[in-house]
C-alpha cells in the first residue's frame, strides 16, 4: 500500500508506512469515544461494525452506501458522493468546513481499500488526492493503490454491477447490522451544528473544562479557524461554555439534592466563591436563594417552576421514523399571567425543533397542568422543556440528559396519575328501573411505585380493585365498572399489606369526576 507525506497544519508528518490503517486511524481521531445520543460508543468498536457491514454486504452499492454513511458516523467531516458509471465507481469526498483534514480521510481510505480488496482481490483502486506527494516504499503489505494528484479526494472503484460475493457466514449478519448502523447515524455522532456540537462536548467534559484548542483539536481545525466561525454565528468560547454550566447548575440545583458548593464544583469551579459570584451574575442572587424558590427547608421538596408530569406514546406508527400519538403533560408554577412553554424535540434529521404546549387545567391554587398536541416527530422522542416566565427561562431537561420517549409512558417525579376517567352510558337491561341509568366507568392511571393492590373509591363506600400491570419507568392502572351515576367524583387508593403503606389519589380532595362520552 502506498503512503504519501503529508504536511498538516500544525507541522506534524505523517509516517511514510502504514502496515495498519485501522490503527492509525485510531492514533490520528481526535477522539477515541463518541457520544450516540444516551449510548457511548468507542472508536473501535465503530469501525468492527462498518468493517463487517463491508464483509457481509451482497453487492458493492450496498457496501460503499453503508461506508458511506460511516464516514458521517466515525464524526470524519467529510461529505462522500458516489456515481455510478458504465464501467467504474467513483467515490468523492466533499469537505464540511473550511479547513479539510486529510490525516484522518487518509487512512479511513486507506482502510476501505485494503477491506474491499478481500471481496475485489483481482481488481484496481486510483485515489486521487490533493496534496502533492513523494512516493513512499511500496513494499509495505504487498497491496498496491495507484495515487495522483487531484483538486479533491476521489477514490475510482470498479463498476457497481462487479461481483462482490459476502464471506460464508457473514450474509445473514448484513441486515441486523444495517440497522444497527442506521440506529446510531439517527443518534448521530456530531450534532448537525457547530455550536451544538461544541455546547454537547463542553457539557460532557464536565466538571473538566475543555479549552479552545482542545475543541479546535477535536474538529481537526486550527484555533483561529474556529474563533472565526464562532464570531461569524455570533457567539464565543466563555458564551458555550457559561450557557452550558448554567443549564446544568439549574438541573442539579432543581433536581438533586446537592449542595451549592457540591453543584459549582460539578461544573469546574475550583471553589464555593466563585460558583456563587457566577450565579449571581446570571440569575440576580445566590443559588441557595434561587434553590428555596423551588424546594422547601424540610426534606419534602416543593415542585419546581416547570417539571415533567408524565408523557405517552400510543404507539401508532406511521412509519420506520417517525410516529404520531406522542403526547407530553407538564406541570408549571404560576409565576406570572404572562408566560410560554415549548418543548425542543429532536427530530429525525437531528434537527431540535420547538413544539408549543398549551394551558389545560390547574392541578392546584398554584400549579398549572400544560399539554401538548399529537407530535409527529422522530422515535424514540428525545425532547426537553423550556418554561418562559417573568423574564427567566426555566429548563427541565432531565438532569442535562434530555428525556427519551422509548417506553409506552414515561413518568415524571409525580407518585401517582390520572390519565384518563370516561364514562359513557350501556344499553339498559329492559327489567331495570326506569329514571336510573346505567353507565360504565373505564379509567386509566399510573404508579411510579408497584403497589400490591390499586383500589377506586366511591363517595357512598363502594371500592372496586384495580388490574395493574408493568409499563414504561413505572405500572400501569385499569379500570372498568358499572356506574350508574358519572357525577359521582372518584378517589383512587394504593396499597401494599406488609409492612404498611397507603397512597391515596384524591386530587387535593376533590376527587376525579369522569369525562362523558
Amino acid at each position: 500500500m502506498l503512503t504519501p507525506d503529508i504536511q498538516q497544519q500544525s507541522g506534524e508528518q505523517m509516517p511514510r508506512q502504514v502496515h495498519d490503517p485501522g490503527q492509525q486511524l485510531l492514533a490520528h481521531h481526535p477522539v477515541q469515544q463518541l457520544a450516540l445520543g444516551d449510548e457511548v460508543w468507542s472508536l473501535q468498536q465503530l469501525l468492527v461494525l462498518l468493517e463487517y457491514g463491508l464483509r457481509s454486504a451482497p453487492d458493492l452499492t450496498s457496501a460503499l452506501e453503508l461506508w458511506g454513511e460511516g464516514i458521517s458516523l466515525l464524526g470524519l467531516p467529510w461529505y462522500p458522493q458516489l456515481q455510478y458509471q458504465a464501467h467504474a465507481t467513483r467515490l468523492s469526498f466533499l469537505p464540511l468546513q473550511e479547513d479539510r483534514p486529510l490525516t484522518t480521510l487518509w487512512f479511513a481510505v486507506q482502510l476501505l481499500h485494503q477491506q474491499l480488496l478481500r471481496q475485489l482481490p483481482a481488481h484496481e483502486f486510483t485515489l486521487e488526492w490533493p496534496e502533492r506527494q513523494r512516493m513512499a516504499d511500496s513494499a509495505t503489505t504487498g497491496e498496491s493503490l495507484a495515487i495522483r494528484y487531484g483538486p479533491l479526494p476521489v477514490l475510482h472503484l470498479p463498476a457497481a454491477n462487479t461481483p462482490y460475493t459476502p464471506e460464508p457466514g457473514l450474509a445473514e449478519l448484513h441486515e441486523p447490522l444495517v440497522s444497527l448502523i442506521h440506529r446510531l447515524h439517527r443518534l448521530g455522532s456530531r450534532p448537525r451544528s457547530l455550536l451544538e456540537q461544541l455546547k454537547q462536548w463542553l457539557d460532557l467534559a464536565l466538571p473538566e473544562q475543555l479549552s479552545l484548542q482542545e475543541l479546535a483539536s477535536r474538529l481537526q481545525i486550527s484555533t483561529r479557524s474556529l474563533q472565526r466561525q464562532l464570531a461569524q454565528q455570533q457567539a464565543s468560547y466563555s458564551s458555550l461554555l457559561e450557557e452550558v454550566r448554567k443549564n446544568r447548575a439549574i438541573s442539579l440545583l432543581c433536581h438533586s439534592r446537592y449542595s451549592a458548593q457540591e453543584v459549582g464544583l460539578r461544573l469546574g469551579y475550583q471553589d464555593a466563591p466563585s460558583f456563587q459570584r457566577a450565579f449571581r451574575h446570571w440569575f440576580g442572587l445566590p443559588p441557595g436563594e434561587f434553590r428555596s424558590r423551588y424546594f422547601a427547608q424540610d426534606e419534602q421538596p416543593q415542585l419546581p417552576a416547570v417539571v415533567l408530569y408524565y408523557a405517552i406514546n400510543e404507539l401508532q406508527e406511521q412509519s420506520m421514523r417517525q410516529y404520531n400519538g406522542a403526547r407530553v403533560w407538564i406541570c408549571v408554577r404560576n409565576l406570572a399571567f404572562d408566560k410560554s412553554l415549548q418543548l425542543q424535540c429532536e427530530d429525525h434529521d437531528g434537527i431540535w425543533r420547538p413544539y408549543t404546549a398549551t394551558f389545560e387545567r390547574f392541578l392546584s391554587a398554584e400549579v398549572e397542568l400544560w399539554s401538548t398536541p399529537s407530535l409527529p416527530v422522530h422515535h424514540p422522542l428525545r425532547f426537553r422543556i423550556e418554561y418562559r416566565v417573568g423574564g427567566h427561562t426555566y429548563l427541565d431537561n432531565n438532569g442535562g440528559q434530555d428525556y427519551c420517549l422509548n417506553e409506552p409512558v414515561l413518568l415524571g417525579p409525580h407518585a401517582a396519575i390520572c390519565h384518563q376517567l370516561l364514562w359513557f352510558a350501556e344499553p339498559r337491561p329492559f327489567a331495570s328501573s326506569p329514571g336510573h341509568p346505567s353507565g360504565r366507568i373505564v379509567g386509566r392511571l399510573f404508579t411510579r411505585q408497584a403497589w400490591t393492590q390499586g383500589w377506586a373509591l366511591w363517595p357512598d363506600g363502594r371500592r372496586e380493585p384495580l388490574l395493574g400491570e408493568p409499563c414504561g419507568n413505572g405500572v400501569q392502572w385499569q379500570l372498568s365498572a358499572a356506574s350508574p351515576d358519572p357525577s359521582q367524583p372518584l378517589c383512587f387508593e394504593f396499597t401494599h399489606p406488609t409492612p404498611y403503606q397507603r397512597l391515596q389519589l384524591d386530587n387535593q380532595g376533590e376527587g376525579f369526576l369522569p369525562r362523558q362520552l
